[in-house]
């Protein structure tokens, strides 16, 4: 999402989705705060940090908070992007800002109920069933194809902004491995991209999973505010 710069109509659509169904989990895959006042681009320029970073955590929080009253008691996850990991940046340089910049404890993450898992800082993965996700690692060309060829087991990931994905099929194993980044939820015109085009593509992701741990992802990808889900309802924003 990047938020303060999330897209809220696309968000708006994805909240509706959720809210029509019940849900075992949700999962964020990263980035969920931009932090670009405190970003290198901007390091040593005019600006007001504190007031900008404290009203990102403001912004975030709305949303989580949104998103735990849609979702119920259902298990929340929040993985650390590279955009999150700014604050932890920025907080080594200058230790005494440390408290403030705590991401999960700036977003209340304990009192909503929701994990916090260290993907950018520390590499590390959550499961779901067979299936394993992170922030991401790799932007080049074909990173889905790489992603699978460096974990070695089906990986799903945000990072990229776009939607791409590669299998690879284990000669006489009859498994199937797949690389997949599942797309985003900021807004196209960020300001760092100074209007360059991109292959940056919106979606929201549904998975089923069964008991032996097999699974199926649905990725919906989001048009004008607008997607229809796996259930065959449009839903816009």
């Amino acid at each position: 999402m990047q938020v303060p710069y999330e897209d809220k109509r696309s968000l708006a659509a994805v909240e509706k989705y959720m809210a029509a169904h019940k849900w075992d989990g949700y999962l964020n895959l990263g980035d969920f705060l931009d932090f670009n006042e405190i970003s290198t681009h901007v390091e040593g320029k005019p600006g007001a940090v504190a007031e900008d970073v404290a009203s990102t955590f403001e912004a975030g929080r709305v949303i989580l908070k949104r998103h735990r009253a849609i979702l119920g008691k259902s298990r929340m996850v929040l993985l650390q992007g590279n955009h999150d990991y700014r604050a932890v940046s920025y907080a080594h340089k200058r230790p005494a800002l440390g408290a403030h910049l705590d991401v999960p404890a700036n977003l209340g993450l304990k009192n909503l109920g929701i994990e916090w898992v260290e993907s950018w800082a520390k590499g590390k993965l959550f499961r779901i069933g067979n299936a394993y996700f992170t922030h991401g690692r790799f932007v080049n060309r074909y990173h889905a194809a790489k992603m699978v060829e460096y974990y070695g087991v089906p990986i799903y990931y945000g990072h990229t902004h776009d939607v791409m994905s590669f299998p690879k099929v284990l000669h006489g194993n009859d498994k199937t491995l797949e690389g997949g980044s599942l797309g985003c939820l900021c807004r196209y015109d960020q300001r760092y991209l100074r209007g360059a085009p991109t292959n940056w593509q919106q979606a929201v992701t549904t998975m089923y999973v069964r008991p032996n741990g097999n699974y199926n992802l649905y990725v919906s990808r989001i048009f004008n505010h607008r997607f229809i889900g796996p259930d065959g309802h449009e839903y816009a924003g």
